[in-house]
């Protein structure tokens, strides 16, 4: 407990220096929106295959040099996949993880990844929605609807996607509307009360103007029981969103599409339970070490059995974490005879409350809230084209982003962090500002040249300038809501204030070959050079000495790839098999520590490699059997865990294994009418880390869900279906915070626990 005391103790006293000072007077960068040219004119044969723009053109998955994996909307559909977070249970190298108790989206491919909670940064996994950046990680995780394929592209992507899409990137196309009457309409029930509705209709308004709209409701009760008295439930979930296109076609050459559409989302408290864990010193008191221990935290609180579906948690709400976001974009494609010319305009404005309890437990020791705003503006032009042996791309992009961002600690009234501050009945709030204005323009071009008949050569690059302005603020705030981070009235400032200017200019690139030995089987190599831009920390006022000048700043990342793979098609279109290798080089990777109640970024070189196989098999009609398998080694070198104390670390996220299965099949005989599809499917992955610093009350133990489906299909497009997600109902941790020094407890965030649902639909 005396640990507990000499944090809570500096805290104090930072805010009691504040106090006094005041009485004696009186707050990175992504780019390059995802570029698709027209597939009518540059469509390679793609036939009943799944097809990707991985390389700006239409493709079948299995003719590009890229590690991408690739679903359908119908494959999406039949797997029961609702979230952007859920496509990483069917993608080897690709993992997400739901962080603050799944308000935050986390997402890691190849172990690149960034789980900062400052919502002024930007991940080096981009995420796209209709050719479209989301600026923010607040907005990655967001419930799925009408949406044609996913595409999760592997590796730096710089040269077509920007210098943020260091380790790859998820791009999510929706459907869009055409000159025939289509659109379908589900209805889903399950467990917790558990409720979907989700349809979409379009077609021809005129001759010449289509249009389509898709929306999407989703609800469920909290699925974690809270003991404490007049709390509600944690886990609940309500969100409503919806899309409206319009698209003329002004002529044979020319086609305009305008998007709009707005999510609402609110989410309870974070789904954290507290575990004991205590601190390890070492001789000259430095935290070295952290250990999971069995009996009451600090606090005195014991934790409740992880097998339970309970919490007992004093603070909490019901919409703890609001998320909006809205979007509306232009699309203008042009065929020029000789290029396709696209241009893509789009604004974005995402806003977020969150609010957590610290010490997940009924004891009034501290909160954390987090108020944000992102609005942004992004232009993209391109130019490409196909001659002879030659495919070309030619584009500039220019995007601009503003982020507010507040994060602080809640000292609500009487309690312990209160009363230590001398504010037992009124409470009050301690709060970083952020400011973060980022302007980025670039200019981008790539050559794909046809050597031989079977061999081609690929050259890119992708020139960046970025310009960023930064304003920091951390002061102790009156307390005008306990249910709300309050930065209306400044009472002292709590750490010096910081602001700065900056501007930087970079390069990404790629070289590649491949070779078609046949149009079965590719073999391809290649070198690709991704960046990501600086940014800066926000240490919060956790008691720990605040950041000097010198320590806010940090470097833009680089990541040098070698990679190499093979696709092949196999027993008459039966099979398919796809192997890939990397091995990476980082140089300044932007390693996240999270300590006492904080964080930081520092850089530091990294060093990753690793491999990939996916396959699928058809022997019989109806049957099919498909999975994959990653295999990551990685270490991040030199990492300082406590002052003075460097070691080499496994990044977060990053899992030495994953693995995913399933098995389908459709009954050869109709039943009433329709088919019935029978499937079952699993994900495993062994331990990773959800602390950089690589404690062992860090490290979160592997784990392996199964899955079950059943379904009924009519040729006139009515179908039904049940289905059970973690079918033996496994609790397994999914993230979680070290606050060892703080309340000898730390956070933990499980995964859902089994969930039935029953659906119904049509569509035509």
């Amino acid at each position: 407990m005396n640990y507990v005391h000499r944090s809570l103790g500096a805290v104090v006293a930072m805010a009691s220096l504040a106090g006094a000072s005041a009485h004696a007077q009186g707050v990175g960068s992504k780019e390059d929106g995802h570029k698709t040219v027209a597939a009518d004119t540059l469509e390679e044969d793609a036939g009943d295959a799944i097809v990707v723009t991985a390389q700006r053109r239409v493709q079948r998955l299995q003719d590009v040099g890229i590690a991408v994996s690739a679903f359908s909307g119908e494959q999406l559909r039949t797997r029961q996949i609702s979230s952007s977070i859920d496509v990483a249970r069917m993608t080897p190298g690709v993992f997400a993880s739901a962080s603050n108790g799944g308000q935050t989206a986390s997402i890691s491919i190849r172990g690149v990844t960034q789980n900062d909670s400052s919502d002024a940064v930007e991940g080096p996994v981009a995420v796209y929605v209709d050719e479209t950046y989301v600026p923010s990680l607040q907005g990655q995780g967001f419930g799925l609807f009408d949406v044609e394929r996913v595409e999760a592209l592997k590796g730096p992507q710089g040269t077509l996607f920007g210098r943020n899409a260091t380790g790859g990137l998820v791009n999510f196309v929706i459907a869009k509307p055409s000159d025939t009457l289509t659109g379908y309409a589900n209805g889903n029930y399950g467990r917790f009360n558990s409720v979907k509705l989700e349809g979409a209709i379009g077609g021809p308004i005129t001759d010449t103007v289509q249009g389509r709209v898709s929306l999407l409701y989703n609800r469920n009760n909290g699925w974690l029981k809270n003991l404490y008295p007049g709390k509600p439930d944690v886990g609940g979930e309500d969100m409503l969103g919806g899309r409206a296109q319009v698209q003329w076609q002004a002529t044979d050459a020319l086609k305009v599409r305008a998007t709009a559409s707005a999510v609402r989302s609110d989410l309870s408290t974070g789904a954290y339970n507290s575990i004991a864990t205590q601190p390890v010193f070492d001789g000259l008191g430095r935290v070295v070490g952290a250990n999971r221990v069995s009996g009451p935290t600090a606090l005195g609180f014991t934790p409740l059995p992880g097998s339970k579906l309970e919490v007992n948690h004093d603070f909490a709400c019901s919409d703890c974490g609001r998320t909006r976001l809205y979007d509306a974009a232009l699309h203008v494609d042009y065929d020029a005879g000789g290029a396709q010319i696209s241009a893509i305009t789009n604004w974005k404005r995402i806003t977020k409350v969150l609010l957590i309890d610290v010490d997940s437990s009924p004891v009034n020791l501290v909160d954390v809230g987090q108020n944000a705003q992102t609005e942004s503006f992004s232009q993209e032009l391109r130019a490409t084209g196909k001659a002879d042996n030659v495919v070309w791309n030619l584009g500039v992009y220019y995007l601009q982003i503003h982020t507010l961002a507040q994060m602080g600690f809640l000292a609500r009234p009487n309690g312990i962090l209160a009363g230590a501050l001398g504010v037992s009945g009124t409470g009050a709030d301690l709060a970083n500002l952020q400011n973060l204005w980022t302007r980025s323009l670039s200019g981008f071009g790539q050559v794909e040249y046809k050597l031989t008949p079977k061999l081609s050569g690929t050259i890119g690059l992708r020139v960046i300038h970025e310009w960023q302005r930064y304003d920091f603020q951390s002061s102790l705030f009156q307390n005008q809501n306990d249910y709300k981070l309050d930065t209306a009235v400044a009472q002292a400032a709590l750490q010096p204030s910081y602001a700065n200017k900056r501007n930087d200019s970079f390069w990404a690139g790629r070289a590649a070959l491949e070779y078609h030995a046949n149009r079965d089987i590719l073999l391809y190599a290649s070198i690709n050079r991704g960046a990501k831009g600086g940014n800066y920390n926000s240490k919060l006022p956790d008691g720990s000495p605040p950041l000097s000048p010198d320590d806010f700043a940090y470097k833009g990342e680089t990541l040098l790839a070698y990679e190499g793979g093979v696709k092949s098609t196999l027993l008459d279109g039966k099979a398919t098999v796809n192997l890939s290798g990397f091995v990476y080089d980082y140089s300044n990777y932007q390693a996240f520590t999270f300590s006492n109640a904080s964080g930081f970024v520092q850089n530091r070189d990294a060093n990753l490699y690793g491999g990939e196989a996916e396959f699928t098999l058809r022997p019989i009609e109806g049957l099919e059997l498909s999975g994959g398998l990653s295999l990551l080694h990685a270490k991040v070198k030199n990492v300082q865990v406590a002052t003075g104390v460097y070691r080499d670390v496994r990044p977060t996220f990053a899992p030495k294994r994953q693995a995913n299965g399933r098995i389908s099949y459709r009954l050869p005989v109709e039943v009433v009418g329709g088919r019935i599809n029978l499937a079952v499917d699993g994900y495993s992955t062994s331990s990773f880390y959800q602390n950089i610093r690589n404690f062992a009350a860090h490290k979160i133990g592997g784990h392996t869900i199964f899955g079950a489906q059943v379904g009924w299909e009519s040729s006139s497009g009515f179908s039904l279906t049940g289905a059970v997600s973690n079918l033996f109902d496994k609790r397994y941790e999914i993230t979680g915070f070290d606050l060892s020094t703080l309340c000898g407890c730390s956070e933990v965030a499980y995964g859902k626990p089994r969930w039935w649902t029953i659906s119904a639909g049509f569509h035509f």
